[in-house]
């Protein structure tokens, strides 16, 4: 059976000359991942990366979530701990190093799910060019050099949305869809703010099954697909919940990002929110951007949640993260609005140290670019599988709009674009073809 599949692959992939292709850029996603693993970025002490990896050596030895004398353990998805943790468990010792080797194969599937999700959209070839893509764009590399959530997201979301639409084809069984609400419920464990995108995948799931094959199997495709999502974060819901006495789908940290991206003074950028309630504290002259990173936000938030005494951080800082949203959208619309736009721009910027070069910059704009082509190229096309892929696009946009802003937001759907931009050159390449031969 093995020799017959392996027989057969290469056909099925798009012919001898593509798998070739597709290898050897496997390889090299696999080399350069690899490569900055082991090398890993010195983080600052206080940062996501150093959080996470507080928390998931607290894991493999206690088997408890949360760092000694933290007042709010819950804030950090737990998603890179939990993962980091067996990576532990399975090598029998604490190593950031083998963890994040381990986020460089996994973020090689993500690259080979870019292959897959091109190839749906418009064949082999352009599965191949978003691919190559894929394995060498810079933050997905910066990003496995830091202890850090953002690649193993890349995979779980497109990987997410490839199954979504692959449920959807006719003829498959209901149950099918069980496997695109497992992902997107992992997803939720690294990226919380997914879970209402995740809902509106199940609603999309309804209609499209709905309007192919009829109203209840379209609500049975829905409903298998929000089941498997709740199933898979249950366990931690429940367990958190219990803790905290108070229901949390996935972590505490929703009301912090609602006060950070709320607060218009600072433009809702997580570093120029702390420089002014650090200019609140102390008065004086701004600080330097990289002592401002040393700086701990914790303790300013705590200063903030003050306000609210006999609530828990969180859902303080969310009330006043909710007044600040209805003074601001009905007192200073346009100000309120040009601040949302101006998040989502910041948001799409970039992601970590490589786009903040020249040559970083120019390969993500190129490469954002020839996403909307590609994207504009498929709805010509009348192609569906463009409105989930809008769906994630803008969703994720408009939750960086309201909440936290941070560039690295865009990484999960980056994979997205990526595809979409394979299939833009694609596109183009036959285009010229076809002109030479006339």
């Amino acid at each position: 059976m093995f020799r017959a599949w392996a027989r057969t692959l290469p056909e099925r992939l798009g012919g001898r000359a593509v798998l070739a292709a597709l290898l050897v850029v496997l390889v090299v996603a696999l080399a350069l991942r690899v490569w900055t693993a082991t090398h890993g970025y010195e983080f600052r002490h206080g940062s996501d990366a150093d959080q996470y990896e507080r928390l998931a050596a607290r894991l493999y030895t206690d088997g408890a979530f949360g760092i000694p004398g933290s007042e709010n353990p819950y804030d950090f998805a737990p998603g890179m701990p939990f993962f980091a943790a067996a990576v532990y468990w399975l090598t029998g010792g604490v190593s950031p190093v083998t963890a994040r080797v381990a986020v460089a194969l996994f973020g090689t599937v993500a690259v080979f799910v870019v292959f897959l999700l091109g190839r749906r959209l418009a064949g082999p070839w352009a599965g191949v060019i978003g691919a190559a893509l894929a394995a060498v764009y810079p933050p997905t590399l910066f990003y496995t050099s830091l202890f850090s959530s953002e690649p193993l997201a890349m995979l779980t979301v497109p990987a997410g949305l490839l199954a979504l639409v692959w449920a959807a084809d006719r003829g498959r069984p209901p149950w099918v869809w069980l496997v695109p609400g497992a992902l997107f419920g992992l997803t939720a464990y690294l990226r919380p703010e997914y879970l209402l995108l995740s809902a509106g995948l199940a609603l999309l799931a309804v209609v499209v099954v709905g309007l192919r094959r009829g109203v209840v199997r379209g609500v049975l495709a829905g409903v298998l697909m929000a089941v498997a999502v709740a199933a898979v974060i249950a366990p931690w819901t429940i367990d958190v919940s219990n803790k905290l006495g108070r229901f949390v789908p996935v972590s505490t940290g929703g009301g912090k990002a609602l006060f950070i991206g709320t607060y218009l003074p600072a433009d809702g950028i997580h570093e120029r929110v702390k420089q002014h309630l650090i200019h609140q504290v102390r008065g004086g002259a701004p600080i330097p951007e990289a002592r401002l990173r040393r700086i701990p936000m914790q303790p300013l938030l705590d200063r903030v949640a003050r306000r609210y005494p006999d609530l828990p951080r969180d859902s303080a800082l969310g009330r006043i993260g909710k007044e600040h949203l209805k003074h601001y959208a009905t007192h200073e619309p346009v100000a309120f609005a040009r601040m949302m736009l101006g998040k989502v721009a910041h948001m799409w910027h970039g992601a970590g140290d490589p786009s903040e070069t020249v040559a970083g910059s120019a390969l993500h704009y190129a490469i954002l670019v020839l996403g909307l082509l590609g994207f504009a190229l498929l709805a010509l096309r009348r192609r569906w599988e463009t409105i989930p892929i809008a769906w994630l696009l803008l969703g994720i946009s408009a939750i960086s709009g309201l909440l936290l802003a941070g560039n690295r937001r865009n990484l999960p759907v980056m994979p997205l674009v990526l595809a979409m931009a394979g299939v833009a050159i694609a596109a183009a390449v036959t285009r010229l073809r076809s002109r030479e031969k006339t």
